[in-house]
This record gives C-alpha cells, sequence and structure tokens, in this order.
C-alpha cells in the first residue's frame, strides 16, 4: 500500500494535466451551450442548451476540482523523499567477531565471508513443511530455515519491515542467522537476519522454522 502511494505522488501531475484539458474542454462546451441557449428560439431547444450546459458545467467544475487535487498530490510527492530513498541514507552494518577468537584477535573483528557461511539447497520437490536443518554458523547465531513461501516465489528479504526495499527472495530451505532483532510492524513480527551471501535484512518470522 505505502509503495503505491509512492508511486501516486510521484505521478500525480500527469494525470492533473490530463483533467485539467478535460476540465477546459467542458466548461467551454458550457459556456457555448449557455449562448445557444440565450439565441434559441424555442422552449424547447432553449431547455435542451440550457441542460447541456449544467451537464457540462457540473463535469467540468468536478474535474477542475480533481485537477487542484492532484497537483496538491505531486507538490507533496516533490517536496517528501519516498520511504525507499530514505531507507537507502541510514544503512547498517554489523560485524561480528567469529567463534573462538582470542582477545587479541576481537580487536580487529573480521567481518564473516560469504565462504563462511552455510548453504543449504532446497532439495527436489520440497514441500511448504521442509524439515529443520541442523547447523552452528561460526558467527554463533542462532539459524532458521524458511518455509512455507514457495507458492509466491520465496521470502522477501528487506532493508526495513514491511515497507523496505526488497534484497532478495530467499527460496524454501535457505539457511539464515538470526541477528537477535525483533520487531512487530504491520501486524507481523519481523526478525532481522543474515542470508548465506552474507546481506543483512528483515524477514517475517512466521516463515521461519528456528533450529535448535
Amino acid at each position: 500500500m505505502q509503495e503505491l502511494w509512492n508511486v501516486l505522488l510521484k505521478y500525480a501531475a500527469i494525470p492533473a494535466l490530463v483533467c485539467a484539458v478535460i476540465a477546459v474542454y467542458y466548461l467551454a462546451s458550457a459556456y457555448r451551450s449557455q449562448r445557444a441557449s440565450r439565441s434559441a428560439l424555442f422552449d424547447a431547444e432553449r431547455q435542451v442548451t440550457h441542460d447541456r450546459m449544467v451537464r457540462y458545467g457540473v463535469a467540468g467544475l468536478g474535474l477542475l476540482g480533481l485537477t487542484f487535487l492532484l497537483f496538491g498530490l505531486a507538490l507533496i510527492g516533490a517536496g517528501n523523499p519516498s520511504a525507499a530513498e530514505q531507507s537507502t541514507r541510514t544503512p547498517t552494518r554489523t560485524v561480528t567477531p567469529r567463534v573462538g577468537t582470542t582477545p587479541g584477535q576481537l580487536a580487529t573483528p573480521t567481518p564473516v565471508t560469504t565462504s563462511s557461511l552455510p548453504t543449504v539447497p532446497p532439495p527436489p520437490g520440497a514441500t511448504k513443511t521442509p524439515a529443520p536443518v541442523s547447523n552452528t554458523p561460526t558467527s554463533g547465531h542462532k539459524t532458521a530455515v524458511v518455509t512455507g513461501t514457495s507458492d509466491v516465489g520465496g521470502l522477501k528479504l528487506r532493508t526495513s519491515p514491511t515497507t523496505g526495499d526488497v534484497i532478495d527472495q530467499l527460496p524454501d530451505g535457505t539457511v539464515v542467522e538470526l541477528l537477535g532483532e525483533t520487531r512487530a510492524d504491520a501486524g507481523l513480527e519481523w526478525q532481522r537476519v543474515r542470508d548465506p551471501k552474507g546481506r543483512e535484512g528483515w524477514v517475517a518470522g512466521q516463515y521461519l522454522i528456528i533450529n535448535p
């Protein structure tokens, strides 16, 4: 819903211009009908042109009001950056040292590389409830398995809950690390995770099976 609203704000000027042109046409037609009504010789002809003037006038005024509304939305969209642009301005990155390092090594933590993260491909013909995969990542965090998203193409990994940009779609069977941060938004519980490629983001927790 938020993405649709952002698109409406961004492109509201286009339908506003269209409505303005149509409103001018209707108002001009109403003016012509008014002049024709005054010059009509018969009452029937005068009544017909008067009714036409009223219809054109009401339609033109309605479209004119819609034009002002759309121009107002266009001005709002031009003054406020979208939620996607705001989210990219404040990226977050947490570097976690590996388990088994000495105190001297903790002074210079090394980010976990992609090759050190476990990758479990989805089994052929995977169902919506794959068996949890038990493994221990080098970072010491708990892991969870993506499940129940095969019918929608995978679980969306977002930069922020609900309205954040989609980083990728994780298929069923993908093992992710739970970074210990949760947030409730839009009636869902969101988990901050790291995927097998080392990318961090937020996913809906209802599609995760947490490994013991």
